[in-house]
């Protein structure tokens, strides 16, 4: 699939180049949604999205051609977003109105993690769709705050106790190839403190780590993957 006709705040987040630092866990967490979401769609059918955290909106692409009304909220000033949120209140939507919730790498950022769940379920039709990507295993990342990881355990009791059906979960980049890029991600963040300079002399050694972790998670087994990753990406369905 071609990504150059998309936003390029898009393709930093879904494909970012080679050399990037996190090229290699972006492309499997785009391979993953990828995957997943027109699997969901059916034929003819036009959806109501709700992107809740939206970013850049990585992921609307997936939805082409079955949109009836796709809206983003978000924190703060994103000019992306069509709906600006303070943290913990309540979404200005009616109950049980759309019929898929988008959540990618936003839960990890919530402090009142209770209150965003129960807004997701809140919102979506019966039998609608969360999709919920957030980290395992993971650096400390403040944007501008960072207060949660979980277990695969954790996250599915979180969601079913929400209310949620779970349907699957599908983890990326596992247990051997998370060593290598919070090693990466420490090289990151030093070489960003250094300038422009650092990140070109960074480029090469990043490169070679993309390889290396491709090795990494080749060789790891996938029931060690379903244990312990960098991401999950839960599918889950409101009863």
């Amino acid at each position: 699939m071609g990504y150059k006709n998309l936003p390029k705040d898009v393709t930093r987040v879904i494909a970012p180049p080679m050399w990037d630092s996190y090229h290699y866990v972006s492309v499997l967490t785009r391979k993953a949604y990828e995957a997943t979401i027109p699997a969901l769609l059916k034929g003819g059918e036009n959806y109501r999205i709700l992107d809740y955290g939206c970013g850049a909106k990585p992921y609307e692409y997936l939805f082409e051609g079955h949109i009836a009304e796709y809206i983003g909220v978000d924190v703060g000033s994103n000019p992306k977003a069509d709906f600006s949120i303070v943290p913990g209140e309540r979404l200005k939507f009616e109950d049980n109105s759309f019929d898929f919730v988008l959540s990618s790498q936003v839960l990890e950022h919530v402090q009142d993690v209770d209150q965003y769940m129960g807004e997701c379920l809140r919102v979506l039709k019966p039998g609608g769709i969360l999709l919920l990507s957030t980290h395992g295993t993971w650096q400390f990342h403040a944007s501008p705050y960072d207060y949660n990881r979980w277990t695969c355990m954790g996250l599915q009791y979180l969601i079913e106790r929400t209310g949620f059906e779970v349907l699957e979960y599908k983890p990326i980049l596992g247990q051997l190839a998370v060593t290598s890029q919070l090693r990466l991600s420490f090289f990151d963040s030093f070489a960003n403190m250094i300038g422009a300079a650092g990140r070109i002399l960074l480029a090469p050694f990043a490169l070679m780590y993309q390889f290396k972790m491709m090795i990494e998670d080749a060789v790891t087994p996938a029931r060690v993957k379903k244990r312990d990753s960098a991401i999950f990406l839960f599918i889950a369905r409101k009863k």
